[in-house]
């Protein structure tokens, strides 16, 4: 998924995006925020919208890495930006790469087209 995916901060209202990122690196120290929720500094690689291929700092919150996250693969990344504008990147455990797409199931499609077009010739 080269794709961000525009969507709303349902607490802040805020324009976020969705994507995806390998993980490259997982950071061994567990830090801390001043929410005292723990986290360790992740590097992925992605594409920016330009399609220039990257490798930048994240975040992934125990919340995530708990459920046991892997180098070399792809994961739901959050980027949203903070008040001075300055890009944040959140990862999940969530990983999207074996998703289904529309054209996994554009036989069907065509299939019930096919049979309307029957009927309407009987």
């Amino acid at each position: 998924m080269d794709n961000y995916k525009e969507i709303l901060n349902s607490t802040t209202g805020a324009k976020e995006y969705l994507f995806n990122a390998k993980l490259l690196k997982i950071g061994e120290k567990i830090l801390e925020n001043s929410n005292n929720k723990q986290f360790r500094i992740v590097t992925l690689g992605f594409k920016l919208p330009n399609g220039e291929e990257v490798e930048r700092s994240g975040i992934c919150y125990a919340a995530n890495y708990e459920y046991g996250i892997e180098t070399e693969k792809s994961y739901v990344t959050n980027l949203s930006f903070d008040e001075d504008g300055n890009p944040q990147l959140r990862m999940s455990h969530l990983s999207n790469a074996d998703r289904a797409n529309k054209d996994d199931f554009a036989g069907l499609f065509q299939v019930s087209k096919q049979l309307i077009e029957d009927e309407v010739v009987i």
